[in-house]
């Protein structure tokens, strides 16, 4: 039986971890970190996890090593849901149809999670906004205990299963740090929790109770909690009672009739409203188990660090046939009795034993996967009992150093490598490794996308020979990054076989990125037509300059860093944009899944490090993992260039006059939901919480008589007897803009889409309007939004759907990009950039403004747009844009445009979409490699397949069949 391991990430700027997949003909294992970037790598490599159900985490729990987990797990969930459901399906029918069965249908989806301390607590905090039914997910945290030995004195496996062996190594720095002070802090939460929060009726803490039975108490309500979270059975369709102050809108309210005790709506009074509620009980759809958690059990960072020795099971010896037969054994099916482990007798009546017959068994292979994320662990590893015992070690052929920043050259670590030089060392480091490309089809793109449009767009930064890497990971200078003899780099691609013999092959690793090369390849015609673009755009420069004239603020910058819809893919990395305004700062509206590595692949170390000193406000706009997940590193990064990663030991004052901004410098506004997610985070890593500003925005709505209530920022959490509102004198001291609005939209509880007005700059003509950005999110078209964003002068707004799947676009909340159009002509906006694409669209659509004499679209009414269908087949599609002065840009990933140079960019889309036919043959569904089955991201409700022609269904169809078999 033959089994692999293959090295798919090592650490860059966009793939901070290193990850390792096992592979045996009947299941895959992965170990290492699962880091944000891990899925969309795996993704390029075309790494299928159908077969996956156990994933052993390394090293410490912190976002560096688990930032992409969470995502990963949505995928393959709903992935194993669409699988299992179809086979389900086939199953029935084949049952209907009075076919027999070729077995009992499969079995139900799970998978099971091991690492560090604090695992189930990481898992715990996305409770609001993570809800999936009838997948089990099985968290097993590994403590730092002595190794448990069998009834040989052996060390015993800390977990195996009919295939391979595992044994756990968790270690501690060899000085931990002592806090008294933190100690009693968290001593202190506790108890208000088990007083105030605890809202686990069967977990109650009894008294005198012991230390540790409140830490099995507390981890049995974390177990409970990821329980609600994958494998609830709830039921959105029950109704239960409630005051009406204890309400969270938005949601549907009912009242009881008087007369039949039946239900009917409510509309009186609501929370959030001007007017003051009655005191009455109403009915509400039962929310989700998980958002009724107030909180987790307090828990503290923990040092821990795990570790692995992965080997695979001893395989039989083999069945010797001659000996067989001297033995009097009768050739048929005694021999297979004997092979699987029974006696049988022979001709004579004599019992012939297995081990007459069957050579001796062969041991199994396999490597050790050490994570050691600093010096202070080095001492703690080596020194691990395993090493020395022969029982664990035998058939270990490699160990795979996982290492942090200035751990490569430590002299006890090359010591331990001598000592141990029958096996092969390979070293990941971003201290021996460097800066390559990771996700090589998107670079390849956006290389290409350079040569038709070299001012928006531009090869991604990388390096292929410096190391150490320069990185905002690097903690210092390096010992040394040289290699010891023997040694080698760990690369992506690399292949350890451990079945039926080891061997490390090298050849399979991944060619390094060229972009050159890629230039070469792109085709004359392309070229021919990038040309004629830049003529046009020299010949309509006059006009250009008028329009630019409208602009305030147009040196204003866009940088698209993410465009996808749902998940990543190949060519779109998850939601997130960068809108830089010069003299004031920069802002991040959504922050997907490694926007962090997105950042560092456009802008240079150096530059990087400006950008995220300048950031003022991180807008999440919904809690849709495909928005926000990469929120806790981004901010990690800035409180380590901005605050040294040095906490802020004052608390936020009673009043926003106390507010020192160099104590803090960067907001996040959002949904309470998004805070809360980030308070309870910090209690697992000091990711810089402490020095970021929460704060809560109320939606501006609409009242009688054309009126309508601000949108208020309140900060979280302060106490409720002190005032907690920003005044908006203040706005422009604390975040750089004069104004913020903010309404509310269709697409998910507490999804809104925001307005950011800025104040004019000096250079600025008298009559030009203040600088105005809007952003949707996600959504669908929006009344109110377009009211609260009249005049805005660049729109960014999502364009999920093409205008022929205007239906899709409704039932999955939407839009499409005639609609997101007629958001931006409603605005009377100067500027629209069209991004959140499904991955499926590879061409631009012709742009086509309407002319005075043809007939205008409806205009727009509440929650409503009517939107230009138009398509003239799978290779052009027609849009319209109903308003002369609006200029549209159509987003890629890695874009950077200046808000005044919008107009140019509809000059290059020929070349653009001449460029991208020619990608047309690559895969439309980029997560096909890592799932293996119909693709979904069930947080956004998007299936991937629809939408897409005939052809390319059939032969996306044909591609799976193929996979799967």
């Amino acid at each position: 039986m033959v089994s692999t391991i293959e090295i798919i990430t090592t650490p860059t700027a966009d793939t901070p971890g290193t990850t390792l997949v096992l592979r045996t003909a009947a299941k895959h294992y992965v170990f290492g970190n699962l880091a944000e970037g891990t899925q969309r790598a795996m993704v390029q490599q075309n790494t299928r996890l159908l077969k996956a159900q156990d994933f052993f985490l390394t090293g410490r729990a912190e976002w560096k090593n688990t930032g992409g987990l969470i995502g990963l797990m949505l995928t393959l969930a709903d992935s194993s849901t669409s699988s299992y459901t179809t086979a389900m399906e086939t199953l029935r029918l084949a049952q209907n149809e009075g076919r027999k069965a070729q077995s009992q249908g499969p079995a139900k989806p799970h998978f099971n999670i091991y690492g560090p301390p604090n695992l189930k607590h990481t898992l715990g905090t996305c409770r609001r906004f993570i809800f999936r039914k009838g997948i089990p997910i099985n968290a097993t945290e590994y403590a730092k205990q002595a190794p448990e030995r069998d009834e040989n004195g052996a060390i015993a496996p800390t977990w195996q299963d009919a295939n391979i062996q595992v044994w756990a190594l968790c270690v501690s720095p060899a000085s931990p740090e002592q806090n008294p002070q933190a100690d009693a802090e968290l001593e202190a939460r506790r108890q208000h929790f088990d007083t105030h929060l605890n809202t686990f009726q069967d977990y109650r803490a009894p008294e005198n109770e012991s230390p540790e039975d409140r830490e099995a108490r507390y981890d049995r309500i974390r177990t409970a909690t990821i329980k609600y979270m994958f494998d609830s059975s709830w039921s959105f369709d029950t109704l239960v009672e409630r005051h009406i102050s204890e309400v969270e809108m938005p949601t549907a309210m009912f009242v009881r009739k008087p007369d039949t005790h039946g239900y009917e709506p409510y509309y009186g009074p609501k929370p959030g409203g001007s007017d003051p509620l009655p005191d009455i009980n109403v009915w509400t759809r039962t929310p989700w188990p998980g958002a009724g958690i107030l909180a987790l059990p307090p828990t503290r960072p923990m040092p821990a660090c795990v570790s692995y020795i992965v080997r695979s099971n001893p395989t039989r010896g083999q069945f010797d046939v001659a000996r067989a037969k001297a033995l009097g054994v009768k050739p048929g099916p005694d021999f297979g009795k004997l092979t699987a482990g029974e006696s049988v007798e022979n001709a004579d009546g004599a019992l012939v034993t297995p081990d007459q017959v069957m050579g001796a068994d062969r041991p199994g292979h396999g490597i050790a996967i050490l994570d050691v994320p600093s010096v202070e662990y080095v001492e703690s590893v080596v020194q691990r009992e395993e090493f020395s015992s022969p029982h664990v070690m035998t058939g270990i052929g490699a160990i795979v150093w996982m290492l942090g920043p200035g751990v490569a050259g430590h002299p006890t670590l090359a010591e331990f490598m001598k000592k141990h030089d029958n096996v092969q060392h390979v070293i990941s480091s971003i201290d021996t490794a460097p800066n390559r490309i990771a996700n090589d089809s998107v670079a390849g793109q956006a290389t290409r996308l350079g040569q038709v449009d070299p001012r928006r767009y531009s090869t991604p930064v990388y390096d292929n020979t410096s190391i150490p890497q320069k990185s905002l990971y690097t903690a210092g200078p390096v010992a040394s990054s040289s290699l010891p003899a023997g040694v080698i780099a760990a690369d992506r691609g690399i292949i350890f076989t451990l079945m039926p013999k080891f061997a490390m092959k090298k050849e399979t690793a991944s060619k390094l990125f060229d972009a050159d090369f890629v230039r070469r390849e792109t085709e004359a015609r392309v070229l021919e037509l990038a040309q004629k673009a830049q003529e046009a755009v020299e010949y309509n420069r006059g006009d250009m300059r008028m329009w630019r004239q409208l602009l305030a603020r147009p040196d204003t910058e866009v940088i698209t860093l993410g465009t996808g819809s749902a998940l990543p893919s190949k060519y779109r990395n998850v939601s997130s944009t960068l809108v830089r305004v010069s003299g004031v700062g920069n802002y991040l509206f959504d922050c997907g899944e490694n926007t962090l590595g997105q950042l560092s692949r456009v802008f240079p170390l150096k530059e990087l490090t400006e950008i995220l000193k300048n950031l003022r406000v991180v807008w999440i706009s919904h809690l849709h993992a495909d928005h926000h997940l990469g929120t806790a590193a981004v901010i990690r990064a800035w409180y380590k260039i901005v605050h040294a990663g040095v906490p802020n030991p004052q608390p936020l004052g009673d009043s926003v006059s106390d507010v020192d901004i160099e104590a803090y410098g960067l907001s996040v506004i959002s949904h309470s939901g998004m805070l809360q997610w980030l308070n309870e985070y910090s209690s697992i890593e000091d990711f810089g919480y402490s020095r970021i500003l929460p704060l809560q925005i109320t939606p501006n709505e609409a009242r009688a008589r054309q009126s309508s209530t601000l949108s208020v920022l309140n900060f979280f959490g302060k106490s409720e007897s002190s005032p907690n509102f920003i005044h908006n004198q203040q706005y422009e001291r604390l975040f750089g803009f004069s104004d913020i609005q903010a309404a509310r939209v269709a697409h998910c509880h507490g999804a809104m889409a925001v307005s950011m007005t800025f104040p004019p700059s000096p250079s600025d003509d008298s009559f030009v309007k203040p600088l105005k950005v809007s952003y949707s999110g996600d959504c669908r078209p929006s009344y109110h939004f377009s009211k609260i964003g009249a005049d805005t002068t660049v729109l960014i707004h999502e364009a999920t759907f093409d205008d022929e799947l205007r239906g899709d676009a409704k039932a999955k909340k939407h839009s499409t990009t005639s609609e997101a159009l007629g958001i931006g002509a409603q605005m009377n906006a100067k500027a629209v950039v069209l991004t959140h694409f499904s991955q499926r669209y590879q061409k631009i659509p012709v742009l086509q403004t309407v002319t005075d004499g043809e007939a205008e679209d409806p205009l727009l009414k509440p929650e409503e747009v009517a939107g230009d269908p138009s398509s003239l087949g799978e290779n052009e599609r027609v849009v319209k844009i109903r308003n002369k002065d609006m200029k549209v840009a159509i987003a890629f990933d890695y874009m950077r445009v200046k808000i005044g140079e919008i107009c140019e960019m509809e000059k290059f889309n020929q070349a653009l979409n001449e460029l991208l036919v020619k990608d047309k043959e690559e895969e439309v569904v980029g997560e096909e490699g890592i799932k293996g089955g119909k693709g979904k991201r069930a947080s956004d409700e998007e299936t991937r397949g629809e939408g897409l022609s005939k052809k390319k269904q059939k032969k996306l169809k044909e591609g799976k069949s193929k996979r799967n078999n």
